[in-house]
Parts: C-alpha cells; structure tokens; sequence
C-alpha cells in the first residue's frame, strides 16, 4: 500500500502517499505536531461544549488534507500553470505549510497570548521552524524547504496562490475548522457544501499581468469559560509580580514562563501545553491555603470542578454616566464579599466580523482577503461588491457585538438587581 491513512472524522480517510508525501508524514510524528494533540482547538470551550474536545493536531492534519484536496481540485481542472517538476514542489510545499500553520500555539490558545504577549502563536511557528534543534526544523532543512513555508506564512511565495491555499477567506484553514468546529460542538453554523467550492475553486489574475489567486467561479458564484482561564492565567502572573512568590506546586515550565514573562527558548516553550495547565491548576486548587494566592486557588477550583462564572447579555447602548455608577456600585459589592473585582467582576465583549471586504483590510493597513471571483481568467469583481450578494452586502463590515458581564454563580442575584436597567434579555 503505498498511502499512510488517517481515518478523521469530518473527512473520513485521509491518505498521504508515503513516497511523494513522505515529507508530510515524517512531520506529522515529530514531537512539535504531536504536542498538538495536548492543545484543544477551540481552548477551553471544551467548559461549555462537553464534544468540543478536538485538538489543534486534528485540525493540522485536516487542514494538510484540504491543502492537497484544494491544490489537486486546481490541477485536475488544468489551472496549474508550472511544469511538472515545479507543480510537484509547489503542491508539497502547500500542504507542508497548512500542516505547521498551528505550530506556535501556546496552552488555551489566544487566550495564553492575551496575558504572555511577548511573541504571538505566528511568531512562535516561525521560530519553531527555523530551530535546527528541533525535528521538524531539521526535516525542513534536510528538505530544503524552510525559507520556502516561511515565504508562504509571509506572503512573498510563488506562485501566490500557494499563500491563497493556506492563508486567506478561502483557505484550507477555514475549509477544515468551519465543519470540524461545528461538527465537535454540535453546532450547524459553519457546514458548507465543500464540493462544491472545489468544483468552483479557480486561479485568477488582479489584471492581465498579475499574480494567479485563489477565487470562485463567478458564473457560479462561547465565552464565559475562557474568561476565566484568562483571569486565572492573569492572576498566576499578577500575585507572582506582587509577592515574588510562585504558587506550590509549580512546574518548572510554567515557573520559566513567568519568571521571564514568556520570552520562552523554543524548547522551553514545546513542553506548554493544556494538559500541564491543568494539572497545574488541579494541583493549585487542591494546595494547603497558606502555599499559594487565595484568588489563584479559588479560581483554579471553580474550573477544574467546573463551577463556571454566569453571564448577562448587557444593551449596546451602556457607555453612558448612569450604566458607569452601576457598575462601581456592583464592584463595589463583590469587593465587601471578597471578590476582587478584577477577577470576579468581567466585562466581555464578544465580536464577529461576518465578512470582511477591501475597505476593512485597508483601513486596517493588512492585505486584501476579499474572495476573487473569476471570469474568463481573470477577477472579475470581488464577493463584497454590492452588485453580487445582497446577503454578503447585508453583513460586509458590520461587526456583530455582544457585551457581557460574567461572575460567580452566587453573585447573580445582586448582579441582576444592580444591573436590570442595563441587561438586554433573559440570563444565560
């Protein structure tokens, strides 16, 4: 047999043939992509959605999978402009970086970035790739490969398109996390038809001289829980600046994370993951009071019991004089029953931008993502533009927001009182 099959449970049998794909499965063993497996997908929405125990390996390999599936949909429909030799390196080098894109991510996520600043999860991977040290740094060098996925992370690759296939509104990326996310959590929202996007997928030019980018045929054409793992990440590093002090047990990874405020070495940084977080805060909840900070125990003890703060939907139209008195009255009251109001008391405000057209990546001084679509050759008009999709046009730059309070369960009545002028609906 000369594929290696992963059976996955969005794509059913994935295969990687073991000799003009021998790359990408000597990848997926390193020991950088295995550690995917101890990072969750979605951090810790696992609290809330029980199926939502997928990990960023998963979704590593399937995103591969779609890099592949997307880069041969092209090739079949003799789009592919290069010769053999080329196509052949370009498609590896696809699916090799939709495989890494992920490398770099830390425990939780975007949640670990949100309190450990110093380098982002893009970051990460790129130095992660680049250290000769490690397995998949010495694969890719072996290959000759490395500054050709990195060219592909930075935009600067080409044919462009490759960059298309693995970062962009069409990307292999999304193609795999839209229906794996909404499979795991149970919700309908991100199914897609897929083959029909591969059907219509197409290589167009930004003008007659452009480089080839992905684009459509025209003719066809969950919060709460992560807030608090924040606040407990938060905590950790705030009672630590406080007493210099680290709670007991402490991990010597987790000890070098805050002792140098995650400017981590890469290998320090490969032994982070969900699973020594927590076990951390398993071990921390469960310490005698006197060895760790009183916040840190308690709020390690209400996630790994799972004891998760509540929320209330507040209006949008809070910024106001009245809206600020009630919330230092509330903080107020968390305050005289002991809870820091900065650990127990969380504004949250959660955004989804549907769609995201020209004039938003512009405005925000990033590359366009607008999704092509192609006539005769050549992109013809843009997914965004008003004249192709009333429903796109209906949601194109329009953030969706909802503003939030999340707090301890026994803290809901006097959180309603306080706040009924403010709050939108029934709780949640």
């Amino acid at each position: 047999m000369s594929e290696k099959y992963l059976r996955d449970p969005v794509h059913g049998s994935i295969g990687f043939d073991k000799v003009r794909e021998r790359l990408v499965i000597d990848l997926v063993n390193t020991r950088e992509v295995q550690r995917l497996r101890r990072i969750r997908q979605l951090g810790a929405l696992f609290l809330t959605f029980h199926g939502a125990e997928h990990t960023r390996f998963t979704h590593s390999v399937g995103v591969a999978w779609m890099a592949k599936r997307v880069f041969d949909a092209l090739d079949a429909s003799g789009q592919i402009p290069l010769r053999k030799k080329q196509r052949e390196r370009a498609r590896l080098v696809a699916v090799v970086a939709a495989l890494l894109h992920d490398l770099g991510h830390g425990p939780f996520s975007h949640l670990f970035e949100k309190v450990f600043q110093e380098r982002h999860h893009e970051e990460w991977t790129r130095l992660i790739i680049r250290n000769g040290r490690g397995e998949v740094g010495r694969l890719l060098r072996r290959a000759g490969m490395t500054e050709e996925v990195l060219a592909v992370y930075d935009r600067t690759y080409r044919p462009a398109f490759v960059s298309d296939i693995v970062s962009s509104q069409l990307d292999a990326d999304r193609l795999d996390y839209l229906l794996r996310d909404s499979l795991m959590t149970g919700v309908a929202y991100g199914q897609y038809d897929l083959p029909w996007i591969l059907i219509n997928l197409r290589l167009a030019r930004r003008g007659r001289d452009g480089d080839l980018r992905l684009c459509l045929n025209a003719a066809k054409g969950y919060h709460a829980a992560e807030q608090m793992i924040r606040m407990t990440l938060q905590r950790l590093v705030d009672a630590q600046r406080a007493s210099g002090r680290y709670p007991e047990p402490c991990p010597p990874p987790i000890h070098r994370l805050i002792e140098t405020r995650g400017n981590l070495t890469v290998d320090d940084y490969h032994h982070l993951d969900d699973w020594l977080f927590l076990s951390a805060f398993q071990g921390w909840a469960a310490a005698p009071a006197r060895q760790i900070d009183p916040v840190l125990r308690d709020l390690c003890d209400r996630i790994t019991r799972r004891r998760l703060f509540k929320t209330v939907r507040i209006a949008a139209d809070t910024r106001h004089r009245a809206y600020t008195q009630a919330l230092a009255a509330l903080a107020a009251q968390f305050q005289k029953r002991g809870l820091d109001p900065q650990y127990y008391m969380l504004e949250d405000d959660a955004t989804d931008l549907p769609y995201r057209d020209l004039a938003y990546s512009d405005r925000l001084g990033r590359a366009p993502e607008d999704i092509g679509l192609a006539r005769d050759g050549v992109i013809a008009n843009y997914m965004s533009e008003r004249t192709v999709s009333p429903l796109i046009d209906s949601i194109r730059n329009e953030p969706r927001k909802i503003h939030r309070l999340c707090f301890p369960e026994e803290m809901r009545a006097v959180v309603e009182r306080r706040m009924r002028p403010f709050v939108s609906h029934e709780r949640q």
